[in-house]
């Protein structure tokens, strides 16, 4: 490794970085501007970059790659790796990196909580009290089910699925997935059963919660068919990537009757487009809307324990791309093969 590196933490974190500072050394040089796109950052500091650790809120696009004269990694700040561009970084042999394998449990949770919170009519009743006295009964959040014996579905049997799946069977559910990529046997040792097509996972959940990367193959998938197809009366929670649906589908569904409600930790845009017709509803709290849909601010990995899991993880895979050591995740491996 460099003797003093330089390394980039470009966004939200601010100064001082006691625990990178720890893992890289009292001599390595740590900057941390805390901006929010790419020009706010000059094309010297850029180019003196050794190795940048990069949270979701900035783009490393093929442009700001073209600026890395001495990077020799690049370690996203977390699990998806849609905000970088692993082609541009691979020509240029910079490896990028992610942290697969932080914050499970706490998105786990989240995705549970936003199930229970509409499962439980815990949101209609809170607000509905919070109104007035005249809703202290049972009634005020509707016709409610069981939740033992309930079907989930999980899309995507990664770490994350996996948590929610056990979660899940904890509280008595019956948990299907759907996941091409899983090799055969893993249904077995979860106790859970395998859906062979989306459209047999859709037909049979009570709710459905996705927890796949944001691919091409991926992006838009929760689109009208898909609500379509789910159960009516059902559930669908989200708190993977905004871009996996179509928010003027879940609109639709919503309004429609198709779908009983929505949790969301993540959207298309964010923070939330004021402009599109869903949002708008839901902050006018108008009455077709109301207690049917929850929306979080991208906060489902939030707890003390995951931050310096996240910030630790992320500056140790750096040191060790730094050190001439193989990462443990790169990303980005087919493009540096042809670099």
């Amino acid at each position: 490794m460099t003797k003093h590196p330089f390394i980039l933490i470009p966004d939200l974190l601010k100064a001082p970085a006691r625990l990178e500072q720890g893992i890289f050394g009292k001599k390595a040089r740590i900057m941390t501007p805390c901006a929010h796109r790419p020009e706010e950052i000059s094309d010297k500091v850029w180019k003196s970059a050794d190795a940048i650790l990069v949270w979701h809120w900035m783009p490393m696009r093929a442009d700001v790659i073209e600026k890395l004269d001495r990077c020799r990694v690049i370690v996203r700040m977390g699990v998806g790796v849609d905000s970088v561009d692993l082609a541009a970084a691979g020509k240029r042999g910079i490896r990028v990196c992610n942290v697969p394998d932080y914050g499970t449990e706490d998105v786990a949770d989240h995705a549970l909580a936003l199930f229970l919170t509409l499962a439980r009519g815990i949101y209609a009743f809170s607000e509905n009290v919070r109104a007035s006295n005249s809703h202290w009964n049972w009634h005020s959040a509707g016709t409610l089910h069981r939740i033992t014996g309930s079907v989930l579905g999980i899309i995507g049997l990664g770490p994350i699925g996996t948590a929610v799946a056990m979660r899940a069977k904890a509280f008595g559910m019956q948990v299907l997935f759907y996941d091409p990529y899983i090799g055969p046997g893993q249904e077995k040792a979860l106790g859970i059963k395998r859906c062979r097509s989306l459209d047999e996972l859709l037909s049979a959940a009570d709710a459905v919660s996705m927890h796949v990367p944001l691919t091409p193959e991926t992006k838009g998938m929760a689109d009208a068919s898909f609500f379509f197809k789910m159960k009516k009366d059902a559930l669908f929670i989200n708190t993977s990537r905004g871009a996996l649906m179509d928010l003027d589908a879940l609109h639709a569904a919503l309004k429609s009757g198709c779908l009983r409600g929505a949790g969301l930790d993540v959207l298309p845009i964010e923070p939330a487009d004021n402009k599109h017709p869903l949002i708008k509803a839901w902050r006018k709290r108008e009455a077709w809307i109301a207690h049917r849909l929850v929306i979080t601010p991208h906060a489902a990995f939030v707890s003390v324990e995951a931050d310096a899991e996240l910030r630790s993880k992320a500056a140790l895979e750096a040191k060790r791309v730094l050190e001439g050591k193989k990462p443990f995740h790169c990303v980005n491996e087919k493009w540096l093969k042809t670099a």
